[in-house]
Order: C-alpha cells, then structure tokens, then sequence
C-alpha cells in the first residue's frame, strides 16, 4: 500500500508515520496543511523547518492552503496513493472530517494512534527515543516558560511531574511541537535560533534548525 501522510512536524504525525511504515506501508509524500484559524499555528510558522525534516527522510513534502477550497482533495487525487496516514488520537471532528476527504477521493485512511491512551502513547513516543521541543503553548494552559523545552525520554517524567492537568501529548491544544529527533530521521536536529512571539492566548515561536 502506498500513503501520504499528514505531517506536521508534531510528535504525533510522526509517531502515527512510523507505526505505518512498521506495518508496511509506503509512505513517499507528506502534506503539511496550512489550517485557517483565529490565532498562528506553531507548525505552520515554521515551515522552512518542516522541509528541512521532510528532506531529512526522504519525502516528498507538498504544502496545501487549507483556505483553497478543493486544494486538499485536489492534491490527494494528484500523488495517486492507495491511502491517507493521520495523527489523531481522540478529536472527533478531526476524525470525521477526513473520513469524508478519504470517502471522496477513494482512499483509506489509517490512523494508527486514534483513541489511544495518551498516557501510554507518551511513553511509547519517547521511549522509541523521540525528542520534541515545544513550540507553541496556549497560555490558559501552560505558561509561556515551557517554549523551547525539549520533551525526551530523559526529561519526560519531569515535564509529566509540573504540567498538571494538562494533557501528556497537549491533546486539547494546551501545547504543540517539532520533533528534533527520531528513528525516522537521518540526523538528530539541533535549534540554531529562536524568536519567540504571542498573539491573544498562544505563544510560540520561530525556530531555525540545523
């Protein structure tokens, strides 16, 4: 089976590539979906690190304007796969809206983690010897203190120890990231420069990596 996968550059959509490619598929595309919301989105200002990370495994990364009516179906039907690969773990509507893009295009889509404990995810992620910073934290959850924090095995338990009730994997959006490290990678990444910015309730910043 042949796949494109979702990918932002996350812990979660790459976690839920690499369990795909475990089970055999063939994942040659990533598609990074500029999303249209009233506040920034980590991942989609830090695009340039995304191609970096794409190159780094191989793949063909397409970018689609989510604002594009059509743009996303239309770039589906273009790479010619057999399925679409997600990182969803307990969104509804997430889950549902793909359902549909997939029953229009004619593509499975799998979705390797989907209503998993995030407990137990977050051990296996970091476990495998994943290392994510934080790039983005909704300041009604998490204090602006957390940007730039690498999650790792090493520091797991003590991020798990000082979030609270904050989701393990920042599944409500109290926090996102861009993974430095992982077996799917063929160089760790370190952070060359931050800056870091808010706007209403999210704070986040602009990494370079190399």
């Amino acid at each position: 089976m042949n796949a494109a996968a979702l990918f932002s550059g996350g812990k979660d959509s790459l976690y839920a590539l690499y369990l795909a490619e475990r089970q055999g598929v063939t994942v040659d595309h990533l598609i990074t979906l500029l999303p249209t919301l009233p506040w920034p989105s980590p991942h989609a200002e830090n695009i340039e690190a995304l191609k970096l990370l794409a190159k780094s495994m191989g793949k063909q990364l397409t970018i689609v304007d989510f604002q594009k009516e059509g743009a996303f179906t239309e770039t589906l039907k273009s790479l010619e796969v057999d399925a679409l690969i997600a990182g969803d773990i307990n969104v509804e509507a997430h889950l549902a809206g793909l359902t549909d893009v997939c029953t229009k295009t004619g593509l499975e889509l799998l979705e390797p983690i989907y209503g998993k404990n995030t407990s137990e995810l977050f051990d296996e992620i970091f476990g495998l010897g994943f290392k994510a910073l934080i790039t983005g934290v909704d300041l009604r959850y998490m204090s602006e203190e957390w940007l730039g924090f690498v999650i790792s095995e090493e520091s797991g338990d003590d991020f798990l120890s000082k979030i609270g009730s904050v989701d393990p994997l920042g599944e409500h959006g109290e926090f996102h990231t861009l993974v430095l490290e992982c077996p799917l990678y063929s160089k760790p990444f370190s952070v060359a420069s931050v800056v870091k910015k808010t706007v209403n309730n999210m704070a986040y910043v602009n990494v370079t990596v190399v």
